[in-house]
């Protein structure tokens, strides 16, 4: 390396931040850590499941993706039979989102939960 180099700064590879790093960060002086946390799970496997109740256990809220297990029904609803009891015995709550997410809360976290409005001019 010539003197050149030296003042020019070849060679040398620039520093970079790793974007996943800096998403992965929990707090920093200006932002603290948060208390809980909504995360996202995708549902492929029993672990999946018991990641689930480990997340809930931290007091976190979980959005649990099901679409990986859609095409095993039955597996699948003995793991949301499963993550329902859990909820129940923890105090938490369960809520079907859509057909393919479910929400999961801690204890002391209730979900409103509303029944869809019958069409006008029919009686329940």
């Amino acid at each position: 390396m010539g003197i050149m180099d030296k003042i020019l700064g070849k060679g040398e590879a620039p520093e970079t931040a790793n974007i996943g790093d800096m998403l992965e960060m929990e707090g920093d002086v200006v932002n603290p850590p948060a208390d809980f946390y909504v995360k996202r799970i995708d549902l492929r496997n029993e672990g999946d499941a018991d990641l689930a109740i480990k997340e809930l256990s931290e007091k976190n809220i979980i959005i649990l993706n099901v679409l990986p297990l859609a095409k095993q029904p039955n597996r699948l609803k003995t793991i949301i039979g499963k993550l329902k009891s859990y909820s129940g015995k923890m105090d938490g709550d369960i809520a079907l989102l859509t057909q393919e997410m479910i929400l999961l809360t801690p204890a002391k976290v209730k979900i409103v939960k509303s029944k869809p409005k019958a069409p006008k001019g029919t009686s329940v």
